[in-house]
């Protein structure tokens, strides 16, 4: 669809090269988001959905979990934590911004001023509540992201690490999956269907009766796709 386009457009794909693969392989030797980490700051934020019709987030490492919902604001709420009680990592996280920006009908979400040297120990869950008909966009350097219920297109570019998604299959066209190293399903009304490839890994899926497109790329890791 043309819309579909437009939005990818605005966002252009990321192709990984080998040396890519290779740093982000070293990175996800870095702590992901863990659950005995120290929470050290909230940041929160809730935004008008009215005029937008794409939203996308963008954010290094750690975890995103996404979750449609009905025609309300979306929310935004990210969580830093550090692995330990280290001064250096509070002080990182204290640095951490979330950046808004809206262009026409695109609202973009950027966790922004990261630490430009490995990651101190800090990590972030984000937790996003988005409109179930709108068009998102996720680029994320290392750690897992999920997200549930969303019935517009929907585009994921992970470094390294785990994508699952979960969306209704009336709502569905059509799906494509690449992974650079690691292993690709796509389930459809209980029936699963395996990625090709060696190494790399693709899916090309077309048989859906909805008008969402679907497009994860996961550059080292696992991708995991349920349409019911």
């Amino acid at each position: 669809m043309t819309e579909s386009r437009t939005f990818r457009t605005m966002l252009p794909h990321r192709a990984l090269t080998t040396a890519a693969v290779l740093l982000l392989l070293c990175a996800a030797a870095v702590p992901v988001a863990a659950s005995s980490g120290d929470r050290v700051r909230t940041i929160e934020q809730d935004l008008p959905s009215a005029g937008v019709r794409s939203v996308s987030l963008h954010g290094p490492v750690g975890e995103v979990d996404v979750v449609a919902t009905g025609d309300g604001p979306i929310r935004l709420r990210a969580v830093l934590e550090c692995d330990d009680d280290g001064s250096r990592c509070r002080d990182a996280a204290e640095d951490v911004e979330l950046q808004v920006r809206q262009r026409g009908d695109l609202l973009h979400l950027e966790i922004d001023d990261w630490p430009k040297l490995g990651n101190r120990g800090l990590s972030v869950e984000v937790h996003l509540e988005i409109p179930r008909d709108r068009n998102l966009e996720i680029d994320w350097g290392v750690g897992e992201v999920d997200v549930d219920g969303i019935e517009a297109d929907l585009e994921i570019d992970l470094g390294v690490g785990e994508v699952n998604v979960r969306a209704p299959e009336r709502a569905i066209a059509s799906v494509n999956i690449d992974t650079g190293v690691g292993e690709a399903e796509l389930r459809v009304g209980g029936r699963s269907i395996d990625a090709d490839g060696f190494i790399g890994q693709s899916l090309r899926w077309s048989g859906g009766t909805g008008e969402a497109h679907i497009e994860v790329d996961n550059g080292v890791g696992e991708i995991v796709i349920k349409l019911d």
